[in-house]
């Protein structure tokens, strides 16, 4: 055990060790983390007995909630766009002054309108409805405008399904989704000690922290003398794990984003070496 200033004792933790926080009712989720906190600053207090922890969630729900989400937010510009010229189009031809509707307008107009009706009130041929209705079903997937009860993968999915992606490409896009090689802000975990579920996710980017006193050494320990703020340790991490999710981080961390005006200077100063190198170049003359 170490020993905190006010004569408590704590948990020994090490970085890298895995936590877990039990589900506390129906309605509420298991948690696990990844310590990330130096075991020098541990030992020493210096974070002030607050410990910083990498959130972990399963396979099923990073696919589910947290990959699905940002596909669908990479999807909206297009969706929005294409939408957007395919009602412009349609409302031209039954007035030919109608002005062009912006992918905002659009978005505020399928907020006062489901696509369904504005197909209607477009009064399209039969023929073209439906490829109006899907591309208007998309932007409201996207964005969720219906309200309906549809995870961000059941929404993917359906638009994936309208687009006439089958189901071999689903999987390949699925499991590239977890291809944790080419991964920057999450590593896989195979299995965790002592959880049911197999396959677990450690986000890169989702940094969260929790008292050392909120921290105990076994799951009986935590019923016994915990809160419902308190984590118990699952288990270590193997090295090599810890040393690959610290070696992320790093890269992770560690970039620096450079300004437009220098970035646009690159690209110049390639542009006018290429083109010097091009000049210098004659593909009719032999020798060079």
């Amino acid at each position: 055990m170490l020993a905190s200033g006010a004569g408590n004792q704590r948990t020994k933790v090490s970085q890298g060790d895995i936590i877990h926080r039990p589900s506390l009712g129906e309605s509420d989720q298991p948690r696990w983390g990844f310590i990330v906190t130096a075991d020098c600053d541990i030992v020493q207090d210096k974070a002030g007995a607050r410990l910083s922890y990498l959130d972990i969630v399963t396979v099923h729900d990073y696919l589910e909630h947290v990959w699905a989400a940002e596909a669908l937010r990479k999807l909206r510009a297009r969706a929005l766009k294409d939408a957007a010229a395919l009602v412009t189009k349609a409302a031209r031809s039954l007035d030919d002054q109608f002005d062009a509707i912006s992918p905002d307008d659009l978005l505020l107009w399928l907020g006062d309108a489901t696509g369904e009706e504005i197909v209607e009130a477009l009064q399209l041929p039969v023929k073209k409805q439906k490829q109006h209705r899907e591309a208007l079903e998309v932007v409201e997937l996207i964005f969720d405008l219906r309200g309906v009860h549809m995870t961000a993968l059941q929404r993917l999915r359906r638009i994936w399904a309208i687009q006439g992606t089958g189901e071999k490409e689903v999987r390949a896009r699925l499991e590239q989704a977890l291809d944790y090689n080419k991964a920057t802000d999450f590593h896989v975990i195979p299995e965790i000690p002592k959880s049911e579920p197999l396959g677990y996710v450690v986000l890169l980017r989702e940094l969260s922290s929790i008292h050392h006193d909120d921290l105990h050494a076994s799951a009986l320990d935590l019923q016994i003398n915990g809160s419902e703020e308190g984590f118990y340790i699952a288990g270590p991490s193997t090295d090599n794990l810890r040393y690959a999710i610290s070696q992320k981080m790093a890269f992770l961390f560690s970039r620096i984003g450079m300004t437009e005006d220098y970035e646009s200077q690159c690209e110049i100063v390639t542009r006018l070496a290429i083109d010097e190198l091009s000049s210098l170049y004659d593909p009719t003359r032999t020798g060079q």
